[in-house]
Order: structure tokens, then sequence, then C-alpha cells
């Protein structure tokens, strides 16, 4: 990466990060939310094989999340407030994350390094943060912020799962996973923003968004957004999906007994790293050209009924590096439990 190109891309990211602070402070003058006495407890799961069916480049990844109710703790009120995530009006809740993502090449059944194709590399990690949710007129607003803690390499255990996974169903054996990156932690923080921008009642939304992760695992900043049409939409701002993809909400809450849409998406963004594609930071691991820019589009349907929430999401991905054949493509799973 050029001197140039780093001094933009840093530059932009303090302008995100000022602009999600900035935002944050201007939902003092909207309307308040009322308080949620529920929390919700949510499971994610991303397969190629519903989708694609293969086993290649990001192939799987499993996510448990909790999202408490809008009674928050003092100590995280104080928190919120050194955030400047606590104007009047503000609904918070505290999340936590649980999860673990598995990366392939093509040729899972080789025993040999394969260079021109993607490390094998897992992924494990840890992540909490804050959620705030306000009106400013008829706009609602959604920001969030994730602190992540992960572990890269053998520790994680993606290859014991992969395995028993495949030896489970008779699926083909994954062979290479000796070659995969070597342990190493990971950090990041993660910010994201979301405008929920009514164009029919409650039937039909634009949702915009824009995300940055800065940390060891990924560096990147986003944008896009998100269309959706059904029946008491705002009970959510879109299915949870796992980082780096655009994601809607952990949580919901819902006007009714019921609620449902359809939504189709696009979102870009620009990695300025990727541990999964650049390798170990000590340069002693295999690796390949990453590309900077990656699009990704997403399609699916929501369905709540009182206090669960079911998610289908299909993700079609561009090449992540300069020697991936054709773009990538996965579904998503997500079940959620208002608790």
């Amino acid at each position: 990466m050029t001197t140039a190109s780093a001094s933009s891309f840093t530059a932009s990211l303090s302008f995100t990060a000022s602009l999600i602070v900035g935002l944050s402070l201007l939902c003092s003058a909207g309307t308040s939310l009322a308080a949620d006495s529920k929390g919700s407890f949510s499971v994610s799961i991303e397969n190629d094989v519903f989708s694609t069916g293969g086993d290649n480049n990001y192939t799987h990844g499993t996510e448990f999340t909790y999202v408490s109710d809008t009674k928050m703790p003092g100590w995280l009120n104080r928190v919120a407030a050194e955030l400047n995530y606590d104007p009047p009006g503000v609904e918070l809740r505290w999340v936590t994350k649980l999860g673990q993502k598995i990366f392939t090449p093509d040729d899972i059944e080789s025993y040999e390094l394969i260079p021109n194709d993607r490390p094998y590399a897992g992924w494990l990690y840890l992540s909490s943060g804050l959620i705030a949710d306000s009106y400013r007129g008829s706009v609602r607003h959604l920001e969030k912020v994730q602190f992540i803690l992960g572990w890269v390499g053998p520790s994680s255990l993606a290859d014991t799962v992969q395995t028993n996974f495949h030896n489970a169903l008779g699926f083909r054996d994954p062979n290479g996973w000796r070659h995969q990156l070597h342990d190493e932690p990971t950090f990041d923080v993660q910010f994201q923003k979301q405008w929920m921008l009514p164009v029919f009642n409650d039937r039909m939304d634009i949702i915009p968004q824009i995300n940055a992760i800065l940390g060891s695992s990924s560096r990147l900043l986003g944008t896009g957004f998100t269309v959706r049409i059904g029946n008491r939409i705002t009970s959510d701002y879109g299915p949870p999906l796992i980082r780096p993809s655009a994601s809607g909400s952990d949580y919901f809450k819902p006007h009714g007994d019921t609620y449902w849409y359809f939504f189709a998406g696009a979102f870009g963004r620009y990695v300025e790293h990727s541990l999964f594609l650049d390798g170990n930071t000590d340069g002693e691991s295999h690796s390949v050209d990453r590309r900077e820019w990656v699009g990704d589009l997403q399609m699916g349907f929501v369905f709540g009924w009182r206090d669960w929430r079911f998610t289908l999401t299909n993700v079609i991905r561009t090449r992540e590096f300069e020697q991936q054949d054709e773009s990538d493509a996965f579904g998503a799973l997500g079940l959620t439990l208002r608790i």
C-alpha cells in the first residue's frame, strides 16, 4: 500500500469515527423510544453449503449473541457517557458475541500447500460493546461500537470443527490444515451507523449504513444500503450477519404478534488489511495478494412471531484476492429469541 493511499485511508477512518460520534450527539433532539424489558439471544450460522454447496474461501461461521434489555447498570451508563452514547432519548443496550470463522482453499482434499489459493485459517473471538437506538424527527438511528478479542491459528479449533463436521456428514476430508496460519492473538474495534429512512409507513424503508473495523485482524471502511418491503418492518434494522458482512440488528422489538419483510442490499468496502489473506504478522505463513475493494450483494427474508425471529440471507461477494477464480457465495441462517 502506498504512503498516499495509507494517508487517505487513515483520513477516511478519522472522518468516519468523527461522523459516528457527531451523529450520536445529534440524537438528543429526537423522540424517545419506549423502554424494553426484554433482551435477545441469537444464533447465526453462515455456510457455503447453503448457497454454492462447495467448501472454499469463507466456508463457515457461527456466532452466539446476547443483547441486554434497556435497563443498563450504572457502570455501563458511565461508559456510554464517555463515548457520547447517552443523550436524552437514546435507547442503550449492551451486546456480547462469541463466534468462530473458518477459511479454506478450494481443493481441501490436497495434503500439499496450494500457493495460489487462500490460506487455511480459523478465528475464534469474543466481543463486547454498546448499541444506541434513537430518533431524530422521523428517522431512527442505530449506532454500535464493539471491542473484539480473538485468536487465529490452531487454538481457534477451526480444523477440529471442520474435520469432525465433515466426518459426521460424510463430506470431503479437509487434509490441508497443517498449512493453516499459526497462532496469533487479535484485537479490533468496530464502529457501525445505520439510518432507518421510511418510504411507506411501516411497510417499506431504506437503511443506509457506514462501518469501520480497526485492528490486527482487519482494517476496513465500508458503506452501502438495504431496501426492505413487508409489514411492521421497523421491528428491527435487518438480519444479524457476521462481520465483515453488513449486519442489521442483533435484537428486535416487535410491534405486534408477527412481522415480516423481504430485503435486498448492496455494500462495498475498502480493505487495507486482512490477516486471513495477508498471513501472520511475522510474515512466516502462507499469504495471497489481497484485493483492496470488495463488494457484497445481500438478499433474503425475515419473519418474526411474538418473541421469535427467523432470518434467511444469501450473500454474493466479489473476489477478495487476485488469484481467486470467481466470486464467493454463502447463505446465513439466524434465530433470535427475546428473553
